[in-house]
């Protein structure tokens, strides 16, 4: 079946992974038996990431191949037993132990529940009948607190792993450190011994298990968590494919002090370094700032708040869906060991970058230009390019459109629709490698009724507004769009190069015996002489991405 298993560490890959399970639940095809329309092909193999269950009763349950891990609180409303049923734990001690406590002696201390978002009140509702799907469109998605508030899909109990040693947003006792992530570790595997009891679940039901699809925060103690976590995975498959994609944005990491602004330099350091070496791919990826805003480029089409998690993590969670979706088509696929060896030819080059299009601006006069400062691809990983950078090899997603409706772009020319696509995407520089993939697929992406609404501009398909487009506007001017057409490149470039340079820049001169934190006579602290072998690394990596 080729199964993926993905792992996802900390609130912001939480974010990200919200949104890429919801669009993965749109991609299902509920047409039911009889009905009159004729049911579309499936173009992606559902298999790939999705799990066949049984509940207590006996029912059949399709839930993700995935691990989801958060500190105690950041799992917001979400109700884990729901789909399977279990009672609460204190339940079951009642049953089994008569406690016949006076009342009148007793004290109740309860955590303050988490209240539910409008979103999720309206699908509770949906279930019940009390409201309808069409219905969805309208709910309020302003006041987004937390993943759990937009979350649609139903996971298996053992996905969700909570760190009960650590509050969400505590002020008292942060989980921002490298080192704490890797004692927590320590500490959770003591306590639940989840890799056990959760991975194993996940890992030895597969048939033909394609890799793992890993997603965590790198600049807070999540890094040192994950570290922790792939370096077991790899005593068990030290041979598998796992792609790992690093992510950060503006509020990770608190910046106001020097100090603090050394405690994240070295926190991206150790993660970068270790992810790097334990992953087949590693993929550092930060979210879109304020700075990169380009009206008359990517956010051409959007209404962006790069303030506000729930807009980027939508942003990211387009690349990441479509950088491996060449391995969950059912036709013209891509097994992901081919894929990341392909990118990977040269075995030390375990840096990629990411660069995503949301949307590809599709139905004007002419194709956009995939090169320059107009290109509709943002550049996720590296914060700064130059002419002289190299491609060593790069796979390349257009999706949502089918070859035909490129026959306009074609009209008046020898060209057929397909060498059109194809010109289009060799814009792109050519890599050194014989490997270099560029796919072209209709597979739509989805717009769930939970994803933000700051298109604008667009057809209900989410093509370029013309003038022969009917009206497609909501009251505050956004467009109501069901998916829209979309470009990813997942590359592994010089450009590289850039970020660990600025990296490397910012841990020379730290002296780490003033950063306490990092305590390495504590478990899982880290000592002088791994931080100083840490940034040898970064400049072993600067010098092969600098050719």
């Amino acid at each position: 079946m080729h199964e993926i298993v993905t792992l996802q560490f900390g609130h912001f890959a939480n974010f990200v992974g919200a949104h890429f399970w919801n669009t993965q639940e749109a991609h299902f095809n509920y047409q039911q038996p009889g009905d009159e329309e004729e049911t579309a092909p499936e173009l992606v193999n559902h298999d790939c990431l999705y799990r066949v269950g049984m509940t207590n009763k006996g029912v059949e349950t399709y839930t993700p191949r995935a691990l989801i891990f958060d500190l105690k609180g950041g799992f917001g409303s979400i109700n884990k037993y729901k789909l399977y049923e279990t009672p609460p734990a204190q339940d079951h001690y009642q049953e089994q132990y008569d406690l016949s406590w006076d009342p009148s002696k007793m004290e109740t201390f309860q955590e303050q529940q988490y209240s539910k978002s409008a979103y999720q009140k309206h699908l509770e509702d949906e279930e019940l009948g009390l409201a309808t799907e069409e219905g969805e469109d309208n709910v309020e998605l302003n006041e987004i607190r937390t993943w759990s508030d937009y979350n649609r899909v139903y996971f298996h109990p053992k996905s969700m792993v909570t760190l009960t040693g650590y509050q969400m947003d505590s002020e008292f006792m942060p989980f921002d450190v490298f080192s704490y992530g890797r004692a927590a570790f320590n500490e959770t595997e003591k306590e639940k011994e989840t890799y056990d009891e959760n991975f194993r679940l996940f890992t030895e039901e597969c048939d033909q298990l394609q890799g793992f699809q890993v997603m965590a925060d790198v600049l807070d103690g999540w890094g040192g968590y994950a570290v922790s976590y792939l370096e077991q995975l790899r005593e068990d498959y030290p041979k598998a494919t796992v792609v790992t994609y690093g992510l950060s944005d503006d509020k990770m990491g608190k910046n106001s002090t020097m100090r603090e602004r050394q405690t994240t330099a070295v926190n991206e350091t150790m993660a970068m370094t270790n992810l790097s070496r334990l992953s087949s791919l590693y993929v550092p990826v930060r979210a879109p700032t304020r700075a990169m805003l380009s009206p008359q480029g990517w956010t051409k089409n959007i209404r962006f708040d790069p303030s506000n998690r729930y807009h980027t993590s939508a942003f990211i969670s387009t690349g990441i869906d479509n950088a491996l979706l060449p391995c969950r088509l059912r036709r013209g696929g891509v097994f992901m060991a081919d894929m990341i060896g392909a990118l990977n030819w040269r075995n030390v080059t375990t840096i990629g970058t990411l660069s995503t299009g949301l949307p590809f601006p599709f139905g004007g006069s002419k194709l956009p230009d995939l090169t320059g400062k107009l290109s509709p691809l943002l550049d996720l990983s590296s914060r700064k390019s130059d002419e002289d950078d190299q491609v060593f090899s790069q796979s390349v997603v257009l999706r949502g459109l089918e070859t035909n409706q490129f026959a306009k772009y074609a009209a008046g020319t020898p060209k057929t629709p397909r060498e059109v696509v194809d010109e289009m995407l060799y814009t792109l520089p050519i890599g050194k490698s014989l490997g270099d993939s560029k796919i072209h697929t209709p597979l739509k992406y989805p717009i769930p009724t939970s994803f933000p609404r700051f298109f604008q501009g667009l057809t209900t398909e989410g093509y370029q507004n013309t003038e022969r487009s009917p009206p497609n506007n909501r009251e505050d001017g956004t467009s109501k769009v069901n998916s829209v057409p979309t470009i990813s490149r997942l590359a592994v470039s010089t450009t590289t190069r850039w970020h660990l340079q600025s990296l490397s820049d910012s841990v020379k001169k730290i002296n780490l015996r003033l950063l306490p934190q990092f305590d390495a006579d504590v478990t899982g602290g880290v000592n002088n002489e791994e931080f100083d072998e840490a940034k040898e690394t970064l400049l072993d990596l600067y010098d092969i991405y600098n050719e």
